[in-house]
Parts: structure tokens; sequence; C-alpha cells
């Protein structure tokens, strides 16, 4: 298998919550198993609206089943970019670890 990651970054914006901080919209090379994530990361996960969210103190990640991934509270795009793909790996190595993949 290999290692999904970032793609591309589509947006760069303030932070609402703080405006020193960044909220950024990414894509992934493919398509993220959203309930894996959940799983394995202690996420929030809705089926219905295709999406899991994740926190790490006051940064939140949210994935998208369009492989589509907010970020929120990061200081650069290279951070969201390293929070995502660190993100991706843990959950499915957990998974790997488990027999789950």
């Amino acid at each position: 298998m290999d290692k999904m990651k970032v793609r591309c970054i589509e947006k760069v914006l303030p932070c609402i919550a703080d405006p020193w901080k960044l909220r950024i919209i990414a894509h992934l090379d493919e398509t993220p198993d959203l309930a894996l994530i959940s799983k394995y990361l202690n996420g929030k996960y809705s089926e219905e609206l295709g999406m899991v969210t994740l926190r790490f103190g006051e940064k939140e990640l949210n994935f998208f089943r369009n492989a589509q991934v907010t970020i929120r509270m990061v200081d650069s795009e290279e951070e969201a970019t390293k929070l995502v793909n660190n993100t991706l790996t843990s959950a499915y190595h957990k998974a790997m670890i488990s027999g789950d993949l």
C-alpha cells in the first residue's frame, strides 16, 4: 500500500478563531477511509456528512469523503501538510498492526 498524502493546497486563509493562525483547504491523493481514521484516532465520524473531525490541542482536521481536508489553527502550509500526512500515517499504521488492513 502506498502512503496516502496531501496532493495539493487549494486555499490558505486567516483562521477565524485567531487571525495570526491559518486555516487551510488541502486535497489528498486518494480517498481516505473515514471510518478507519475515526476508529484509530478517536475522531468524530459522521457517515451522513461524509466527514471525520480530529482535534490535536487547538488544531483541528476535518477529513471529507471527497478527499478534501480542512486544517485550522496552523502556522504555515508546511505545518498543515506535515500534520495531515503524519495523521494519516499514524491511522493506517495502527490499522495494519491491528490487522484491519
